[in-house]
């Protein structure tokens, strides 16, 4: 269905058009009706706009997303990824969010499936958004490595994914996936990465890390001087499905050991 423009809204069309953000905030429409001289407030003006199917709600207050003209009508995008840059378009201060885990293995195309329910990283300590709580899986994990940015939101950088699986190895909804694609994984994770993502933290991360990847980089555990500690848990307490004698872990959750990663089709 087509749309109309009042004629005193087109030049802040005709803008939002040229910039083609997939997101756009209060603060953004107030700032380009003033540099275009309206009088009108822009509260009233994205009103209008959200009216004439120009602008589509989405699940963070005071954002919305922008439908340019060559979509058929007010129809919105079935980006799932939508409500994200909402939420940090519109955040009045940093919001130190990053996708993780899954979503960052699909979007930095080491994974084939993104997961149901799109995962996201915030640092212990941070308040979680109601609206990111409602959208997305939030998980704590505080990162030492700034995230990359793909497709213009924060992601989980190779190294923080793997020192993250090793961290919290219960945060993790489908080992399977993982595994297919933990050699790629590793291959983009320089040893100083994961040194500065493994700094500070618990020896249990250190040698689950360690167990993780001895079957697609065994070296790492040398040259990132790892040792075994005491018995270390991978995943809950709770029935073995196999014991590394090598590392004394006790492994609960991996569908088969990491030294087979190699040997899967």
């Amino acid at each position: 269905m087509a749309r109309s423009i009042p004629p005193s809204l087109a030049a802040l069309v005709e803008h939002l058009e040229l910039e083609r953000k997939p997101t756009v905030t209060l603060e953004e429409i107030s700032r380009i009706a003033e540099e275009q001289g309206l009088k009108t407030p822009g509260r009233i003006v994205a009103h209008r706009l959200a009216r004439l199917g120009w602008l589509l709600r989405t699940p963070v207050r005071g954002a919305w997303e922008f439908a340019p003209a060559d979509r058929a009508g007010a129809i919105p995008d079935a980006d799932p990824l939508l409500p994200l840059k909402a939420l940090l378009s519109a955040s009045r201060e940093d919001l130190p969010a990053a996708l993780a885990l899954g979503s960052a293995l699909w979007i930095q195309d080491l994974a084939e499936r993104s997961p149901d329910r799109g995962e996201v990283a915030l640092p212990y300590g941070i308040p979680i958004p109601p609206a990111l709580r409602r959208e997305y899986r939030v998980l704590r994990h505080t990162a030492h490595l700034d995230p990359a940015h793909v497709g213009g939101l924060p992601v989980q950088r190779p190294a923080t994914v793997l020192v993250h699986l090793a961290t919290r190895p219960t945060a993790v909804r489908s080992w399977s996936s993982v595994l297919d694609c933990l050699e790629a994984l590793t291959q983009l994770s320089s040893y100083d990465e994961i040194a500065t993502e493994l700094r500070g933290r618990p020896k249990s991360v250190h040698v689950r890390l360690a167990y993780l990847t001895s079957g697609v980089e065994p070296e790492l555990s040398s040259r990132l001087g790892i040792e075994p500690a005491g018995k270390v848990w991978f995943g809950p307490r709770r029935t073995l499905r196999r014991h590394d004698s090598t590392w004394n872990v006790a492994d609960t959750v991996l569908p088969y050991h990491p030294s087979e990663v190699r040997r899967r089709p």
